[in-house]
């Protein structure tokens, strides 16, 4: 499972990274209680919210970890959440959003057309 793997990986490198702070491998850092670390580039947002608020922003702890990953890592499993996300979409296509006809899914036999509101071939 491409998820266990990657929580095992970040889980040595997050000690990695938690060994060379305390090793003195970095500048003298307080962790809050969050773990993240004020110095490392890695756990730092670098972008700024488009409005302003009286608090910061307090990240899920499941994203600060996955933030954490290794590049490749997060990409693979957006790789996954995309596929594992269409095959549910596929999977779950005959639930309409409404009941009206027009959103339901066909086609024309007359021109094979696919969609309702499709130009007709009758005209």
């Amino acid at each position: 499972n491409h998820l266990k793997l990657a929580l095992e990986l970040h889980k040595e490198r997050k000690h990695r990274h938690d060994e060379g702070i305390n090793d003195g491998g970095g500048d003298a850092v307080k962790k809050d209680d969050t773990d993240v670390v004020a110095s490392c580039p890695k756990c730092t947002s670098t972008s700024a919210p488009k409005h302003r608020h009286k608090a910061t922003w307090e990240m899920h702890s499941d994203c600060e970890e996955f933030l954490k990953l290794d590049d490749h890592l997060k990409e693979n499993l957006r790789k996954e959440k995309e596929k594992r996300l269409n095959e549910v979409l596929s999977q779950m296509k005959f639930i309409l959003d409404t009941d009206d006809i027009k959103d339901s899914y066909g086609s024309w036999p007359c021109c094979g057309k696919e969609e309702y509101d499709a130009p007709g071939c009758a005209e």
